[in-house]
């Protein structure tokens, strides 16, 4: 793919390259999202005159009226290198004023900043002044100004910028806005007025960060001072769903719907009941949010999906005719009059009653009695994600036992890692290689901790010990596969996964792992044989079949890959990308009366499909011409 700035060459699912996403990070204009580019209100005025309002200790308290001044010129000539402590105060004190001025409020729950081009360079150039400031005199606290300067770089987090560059400069630049708006709000100490807003921002920011345990630990300490607050409340609920505390966030959710009942929640509350896998609860729960907002979309998708999956065809059917209904104008009313009628009729419906009594209830602290195999209770546990049992079983078997059987830590130390408790599970893992200094399962498992917490380097490390140690270990050689491949590096991925297949060929991730390492590598005859060699072993893979078919489809053997495209399709029937690229594939074949069909149930599903148009566009306009 080419830059869109510079024409350069760079990564497929970037829009600009490396040089040039630099280039736009240090334009103020860029820097946030999304500017409103423009001119200001300020600057209008500034062209024709202002009037400076003097409020100092004078009789009558003069006005004057004088020549408009730019804030910008005001704030960037102030030199912060030989600044004094009170001058540096005196001006955050500007700054914080100013920034008020210019639309970057207090607190926000969302760091959305709509600015316009002046504001942008004004807010830009007191970001930088303050960051010099606060690194001279690191003691410095303005409360007001540092909340702003917070949520300033929480909103360069979001900026369109960091979803256009290379993934890997995105990454950094992201980490980086995020770790300053942290260092702001932490400045604000404990008995300011400001401490609890600063602590829900912080939680928030950590959850964008996907720091889970921080997050909600600096929520609940929040929640305090908000005890009502939905946006806080959603964000802890989602902290805990994260940390695999599923009954937690849906005790959350049920608190926030009791406070303020809307169809996002219902919806919310769906999607956690789905991942857990409480299919009824969650089909309850998008109902209730279809019936508060009848022209809910995402609530209808999500629940027919889930009822193919469940196999109820005809109930997905009937949601699928209420959707098309609620997208035809007017429909409200028609659905409203449907759904009436419905009602005249009795119904046992179990999930009606399920909508309004709770869920499950806080589990009583576990008694060793009730246990009869600790290990397995454990792996149970943790199969079904309630990694805080699974820690609790490990502690009393740990108790009973002692600490000296290696699997028994090993799977304390899985716990922990799942739970986002990464400190501990290196504890745990620690331990073991104190006593186990040739375990290749504990290298594996101190291996995946160093990936979670972002040391890719470390990990392959660790999984080279684990190998050089025992070089049969499949699930080593396919986490090294994973690892490069996450990190674009192809030839080591490749390599990698074909050594896991050497000594498993029925190793399924890692023929998917290695058909993705060779597509990037330009060897697709190869990845077409892997991709085949993982959908033996898998048949059912979406995945599996979409790869296959776009692979084909790319590479023009447009037969095999129309194949593909209807196996997939019968696996996801309601994915409208997959029925465009099925119909270009049929056009391409002359078959111009089925890739018709094939663009209209796309558009169907996604009226906005620019593609399936143009194709639409282009078929009718040749048949019109003939």
């Amino acid at each position: 793919m080419s830059c869109i700035r510079c024409g350069d060459e760079t990564e497929e699912s970037a829009y600009l390259c490396e040089n040039c996403s630099e280039a736009c990070y240090q334009d103020p204009i860029f820097f946030f999202p999304p500017s409103l580019i423009g001119e200001g209100v300020v600057g209008r005025l500034r062209k024709q005159s202002s009037a400076l309002v003097r409020m100092g200790p004078v009789v009558g308290g003069d006005i004057e009226k004088v020549a408009g001044q730019s804030f910008f010129d005001s704030v960037s000539s102030f030199n912060a290198k030989k600044a004094s402590e009170q001058e540096a105060k005196d001006y955050c004190k500007i700054a914080d004023f100013v920034l008020g001025q210019y639309g970057i409020p207090l607190y926000t729950d969302h760091p959305t900043l709509m600015l316009t081009e002046e504001a942008s360079k004004v807010v830009a150039a007191i970001a930088q002044k303050v960051n010099s400031l606060t690194s001279q005199y690191p003691n410095l606290v303005m409360s007001d100004a540092f909340v702003r300067m917070g949520l300033i770089y929480w909103g360069a987090s979001r900026s369109v910028l960091m979803r256009s560059g290379p993934v890997k400069w995105c990454r950094d630049k992201r980490e980086y806005t995020l770790s300053k708006a942290l260092e702001y709000l932490e400045k604000i100490p404990k008995n300011d007025d400001l401490h609890s807003v600063a602590m829900k921002m912080s939680g928030q920011i950590l959850l964008d960060m996907g720091a889970y345990p921080e997050a909600e630990e600096k929520l609940s300490a929040a929640r305090k001072s908000f005890p009502d607050d939905i946006v806080l409340v959603r964000s802890l609920a989602r902290a805990h769903f994260n940390l695999g505390n599923l009954d937690e966030a849906i005790s959350l959710l049920d608190h926030a719907i009791v406070v303020q009942e809307t169809a996002e929640i219902w919806f919310e509350k769906g999607e956690y009941l789905r991942r857990g896998g409480r299919t009824d609860e969650a089909i309850a729960a998008y109902e209730e949010a279809i019936s508060i907002d009848r022209n809910y979309i995402h609530a209808y998708r999500a629940l027919i999906l889930l009822l193919r999956q469940m196999g109820k065809e005809e109930d997905a059917q009937q949601k699928e005719a209420d959707m098309k209904l609620a997208l035809e104008p007017g429909a409200a009313a028609k659905l409203e009059e449907l759904l009436q009628m419905e009602a005249m009729v009795p119904s046992e419906d179990a999930s009606t009653k399920a909508r309004r009594e709770p869920l499950v209830e806080h589990k009583p602290k576990l008694k060793k009695e009730e246990i009869k195999d600790y290990l397995r209770s454990a792996n149970k546990a943790l199969k079904s994600g309630d990694f805080d049992l699974a820690v609790e079983i490990l502690k009393l078997e740990l108790a009973t036992n002692g600490p000296k059987d290696p699997g028994t830590l090993i799977l304390l130390c899985r716990a922990f890692l799942y739970n986002g408790q990464f400190d501990k599970a290196t504890r745990v893992i620690n331990e073991l290689l104190k006593r186990e200094k040739d375990s290749a399962s504990a290298w594996y498992w101190r291996a995946k901790i160093e990936f979670a917490e972002g040391y890719w380097g470390a990990s392959i490390q660790h999984l080279e010990k684990a190998t050089k140690i025992l070089p049969s270990f499949v699930d080593a050689h396919a986490e090294k596969g994973l690892i490069y491949l996450a990190n674009q590096r192809y030839g080591e991925a490749e390599e990698a996964f074909g050594k896991a297949i050497e000594f498993d060929k029925r190793d399924a991730r890692s023929y998917l792992g290695r058909a993705k390492a060779l597509t990037k590598l330009d060897r697709w005859g190869a990845a077409i044989q892997a991709i085949n060699s993982f959908l033996e072993i898998i048949p059912d893979s979406r995945e599996g079949q979409l790869m296959k078919a776009e692979l084909l489809l790319d590479k023009g053997r447009n037969q095999e890959a129309e194949r593909a495209f209807a196996k997939y399709l019968e696996l996801e029937p309601m994915d409208p990308k997959a029925w465009c690229e099925r119909g270009v594939a049929l056009q391409s074949l002359g078959l111009t009366s089925d890739a018709v069909n094939c663009f209209n149930k796309c558009l169907e599903l996604d009226p906005k499909n620019q593609m399936a148009a143009k194709w639409m566009k282009q078929i009718t306009g040749g048949e019109s011409s003939g």
